[in-house]
């Protein structure tokens, strides 16, 4: 006898949660790509339909309006590659960290050196033995001299400058 019911049906109906898993992730996409710049988007190799919805979406001022254009945004990104375009954001995502994270760390280094003075200085010295010890002083000197007579932080902004052309 011959079955004539397969096992499988014809049509097999993709699963309802994810379909929304998937809706959720290309509307997060979106709302990433918001923040990043248009020369950006168009390094990350966007279609020039969606390089206009996210203009236009940046350009909205209403909060329901912005909505919308989010999820145009997130179906017109359903015809690209959605996990090319994730590696591509975090990759741009981790590189915008690391540069903060490099400045933070030369932030710390300048306000170290202004409110510890000597034992900053032998320390950044030991670190950095390449640095020229007598201009550091001299900007921390001035620096210092500008925050007590309320002046603006022309030397600070030196000392910053030094600190990165040395650590970065």
């Amino acid at each position: 006898m011959i079955d004539v019911f397969e096992d499988k049906p014809e049509y097999e109906r993709p699963n309802k949660s994810e379909q929304k898993r998937e809706a959720q992730a290309f509307l997060d996409l979106a709302k990433k790509l918001e923040s990043l710049s248009e020369q950006q988007w168009h390094d990350i190799a966007l279609p020039e339909h969606v390089i206009d919805a996210l203009q236009t979406l940046i350009d909205m001022p209403q909060k329901t309006a912005k909505k919308r254009q989010f999820k145009l945004v997130a179906k017109y990104l359903r015809d690209t590659d959605l996990h090319a375009a994730l590696a591509k954001v975090e990759n741009i995502e981790q590189v915008k960290t690391t540069v903060n994270l490099e400045f933070h760390r030369i932030e710390r280094w300048r306000d170290r050196l202004l409110s510890e003075g000597g034992s900053a200085l032998t320390a950044f010295v030991a670190e950095y033995p390449s640095v020229d010890v007598q201009y550091l002083r001299q900007l921390i000197r001035n620096a210092n001299k500008e925050v007590s007579k309320n002046k603006p932080p022309k030397s600070a902004k030196l000392l910053f400058k030094l600190l990165r052309e040395y650590m970065g």
